[in-house]
């Protein structure tokens, strides 16, 4: 059997949870989520995200997410707020309808999860886990200095 490189198998789990996502979401009755989506719903806290916040940690840029939270909000999931803090900035927050999006995700991700300890064993997956937990560093760099 031929040895696959990391990026590959990267690439293949990660399809295998995207396609598993969408049916599971569909089944929840949530029909054409963009994947573009999922830049701004796991940067999202509580009380409020800026949206150039939204984009430092997604790693894109602010136009990208204005892009997105346009949809979104005309979607109903999230709302966009005055910061009281600062009079210029605005703050996302997640909508009624939004939080019920977002619980719908948390249970697709917990289902994925058991299904794939009972394909591949939960000692599998608990390593996988561990090792995508872990602090990978900065990117590499051209001539393969990551500094």
């Amino acid at each position: 059997m031929e040895k696959l490189n990391l990026g590959r198998l990267f690439l293949n789990g990660f399809r295998w949870m995207d396609a598993s996502f969408v049916e599971l979401l569909t089944e929840r009755g949530w029909r054409e989520v963009p994947k573009s989506h999922s830049l701004v719903f796991p940067h999202l806290l509580e009380g409020g995200t800026r949206p150039a916040e939204i984009a430092r940690r997604a790693g894109v840029s602010r136009q990208a997410i204005h892009q997105v939270l346009r949809d979104l909000r005309g979607k109903g999931l999230v709302e966009i707020k005055p910061d009281p803090t600062h009079r210029r900035a605005k703050l996302v927050f997640l909508t009624a309808l939004g939080r019920s999006f977002d619980e719908a995700v948390e249970e697709a991700a917990s289902r994925m999860e058991g299904e794939l300890a009972e394909r591949i064993g939960a000692t599998t997956v608990s390593s996988l886990r561990t090792a995508l937990e872990s602090e990978w560093g900065p990117p590499m760099k051209r001539g393969g200095d990551s500094d």
